[in-house]
C-alpha cells in the first residue's frame, strides 16, 4: 500500500486561497483597508467623526461620613462642569470643545483624543445632605463631597457572620 492512498487532501487543499477562505479575505478588506487609508492620506476634519462623544472616568469612595466622586476632566475648566442633584440623583455634565487651529502643514497619522458633552448621573440613597454637596477641581480632577445626613450614619452597623 502506498502512502498517496492513504491520505487524501481535501477538495479546497486545490483552490486558489482567495476562493478557499472568501470570510477571512472579507475581514481582512474590512479591518485593514479603512486602517491603511488613515495612514496614508492626512486626517482632515471631514474624515473625523462629529459625534464620538466621550465619557469622563469616575471613583466613586464611601467613607462613614461622605460619598467622594473623583472625576477625570483632563483640559476642562470650572466653568465646563455643571452638577445636578435632583430627587437622589448626582449627574455630572459639561463639554470639552476641541480647539480648531488651521495648520496647513499639519499631518496627522493618528488622533486618540475624544470631544463632545458628556453626562454622567449617579443614584445614591436619600439619607445625604444635597445641600452640603461641595466640588472642587484641580488639575484636571473634580472632586465631589456628599455629606451624609446623620440618620444614614446611625443605620449604618455591622454584621457578624456565624460558623457553622
Amino acid at each position: 500500500m502506498t502512502t498517496s492512498k492513504l491520505i487524501r487532501r481535501p477538495a479546497w487543499a486545490n483552490m486558489p486561497l482567495a476562493d478557499a477562505f472568501p470570510m477571512r479575505n472579507r475581514m481582512r478588506a474590512f479591518f485593514d483597508d479603512p486602517f491603511f487609508r488613515l495612514m496614508e492620506e492626512p486626517l482632515t476634519d471631514d474624515a473625523l467623526p462629529e459625534a464620538i462623544g466621550w465619557v469622563p472616568m469616575v471613583d466613586v469612595a464611601e467613607t462613614t461620613d461622605e460619598y467622594l466622586f473623583t472625576a477625570e476632566l483632563p483640559g476642562m475648566k470650572r466653568e465646563d462642569v455643571k452638577i445636578a442633584w435632583e430627587q437622589g440623583v448626582l449627574t455630572l455634565r459639561g463639554e470639552k470643545i476641541r480647539e480648531v487651529k488651521k495648520d496647513e502643514g499639519r499631518k496627522f497619522h493618528l488622533f486618540e483624543r475624544t470631544y463632545g458633552a458628556f453626562q454622567r448621573s449617579f443614584t445614591l440613597p436619600e439619607q445625604v445632605l444635597p445641600d452640603k454637596i461641595i466640588a472642587e477641581m484641580k488639575d484636571g480632577v473634580l472632586l465631589i463631597h456628599v455629606p451624609k445626613a446623620p440618620e444614614a450614619k446611625a443605620a449604618a452597623r455591622r454584621i457578624k457572620v456565624k460558623v457553622n
